[in-house]
């Protein structure tokens, strides 16, 4: 028995869930949404942690923390997600250990996590990482991996290139920056000269 998650005759404490394709080798994967719920008021409320992890870079990329009712929590966080991924329940100390990891990982190349982290990860409060035996690769190939985001502007990439550029050393670091037609490429090439 877990003592996050089942107590006999009381609603879980904690419940987690991530992706099922996290951990599969391939362009652009190791991305996806944590979500992290402690249940509050003998299960009638929710703190809701949801990170938008890149584990091959930039850590948290996107933190958000909620404080709602169950109902809203299973139909429009839990619900909303599940729908739109592939979601697998997960033991809380692991999902804890991931985030808080992947931030760390994140953190040694220089990047802070999104600046709701710290407010989304009380939701870890009585969760233990330790308790996780699991052990998780934050590089792909060896080397950290920048896969933009739809959210990133050209810019935003560009600056995150020229840090792992300064950083890791070049060629030592992949990256992916899909862009919009030739004229986007050529002024992200003269800019970066």
């Amino acid at each position: 028995m877990n003592a996050e998650t089942d107590r006999p005759g009381r609603p879980p404490r904690h419940e987690a869930l991530w992706p099922t394709d996290l951990f599969e080798q391939g362009i652009g994967r190791g991305l996806g949404w944590v979500i992290v719920a402690r249940f509050k008021s003998g299960g009638r409320r929710v703190e809701a942690g949801v990170f938008l992890e890149d584990m091959h870079c930039l850590g948290a990329k996107l933190a958000i923390y909620e404080s709602c009712d169950v109902e809203f929590y299973r139909k429009q966080i839990r619900g909303h997600y599940e729908a739109e991924f592939s979601m697998t329940t997960v033991e809380p100390s692991c999902a804890r250990k991931l985030v808080e990891e992947s931030v760390q990982y994140a953190q040694g190349l220089g990047f802070a996590p999104h600046p709701d982290y710290k407010k989304a990860a009380r939701v870890f409060g009585g969760i233990t990482a330790a308790q996780c035996d699991r052990q998780f690769t934050f590089e792909f190939e060896g080397k950290p991996f920048y896969h933009r985001g739809p959210r990133e502007t050209e810019e935003q990439a560009r600056r995150i290139i020229l840090h792992l550029e300064r950083r890791c050393g070049q060629g030592n670091f992949h990256y992916l920056v899909p862009v919009g037609d030739a004229e986007e490429i050529t002024r992200a090439f003269e800019q970066s000269d």
